[in-house]
């Protein structure tokens, strides 16, 4: 009764309309979780083993765009983010036939000799893709793409595992050449007698 008579009487009314005008397959644009879903925590992951793998080939692990200038080996850091017309103008003001070289974060070691390093490329270049679309459409291709994403994961993971084994194999030490020469001391024989002592 309290209910019905109550000051959130009118509230309950509301709500009720309210749902049932709502469609369930609506996804609000502004939705943000409190705690981050199992997939934003997989691909964070993923993202976390691949920079690792950049760190310990000296390449830089900040999300933004880089570039190299000519005879350079490190890539320095411009900015997070750069419009088109940014980009477009520093490439411009700095050839690639002068030597500059101009990155994302994802694309730094998609040139390199490496393996490890074009992998680790290839896995953040699919996570940008997968967060992007996230925010918009999901198709078939990306999960596919989701796959792969794993299955590259899995075997970067397990070839780290490989190189961080503590086992370590050694051969078998030889005698030295003094142990060698020192003659062995016969054995004692024992006192076949029958006689006590």
């Amino acid at each position: 009764m309290s209910r019905l008579t109550g000051s959130t009487a009118g509230q309950s009314r509301t709500t009720d309309i309210d749902r049932a005008a709502a469609s369930p397959f609506d996804r609000p644009s502004d939705f943000k979780p409190s705690d981050p879903d199992p997939l934003e925590i997989a691909l964070a992951e993923i993202e976390a083993g691949a920079l690792e793998v950049y760190a310990h080939a000296g390449l830089p692990t900040a999300p933004g765009h880089y570039r190299k200038p000519p005879d350079a080996d490190a890539w320095t850091f411009i900015a997070a983010e750069l419009s088109p017309e940014a980009r477009f103008a520093l490439t411009l003001d700095h050839p690639a036939e002068r030597g500059w070289r101009f990155a994302r974060l994802q694309d730094l070691g998609a040139r390199s000799g490496r393996a490890d390093l074009r992998a680790a490329s290839r896995l953040l270049n699919e996570i940008a893709d997968l967060r992007a679309a996230r925010r918009g459409v999901l198709k078939e291709d990306h999960l596919l793409i989701a796959l792969e994403l794993g299955g590259a994961w899995r075997a970067l993971r397990d070839s780290k595992a490989v190189t961080a084994s503590r086992l370590t194999l050694t051969p078998p030490q030889t005698a030295s050449p003094k142990a060698a020469k020192t003659p062995r001391k016969p054995r004692a024989k024992r006192d076949k007698s029958p006689e006590a002592r």
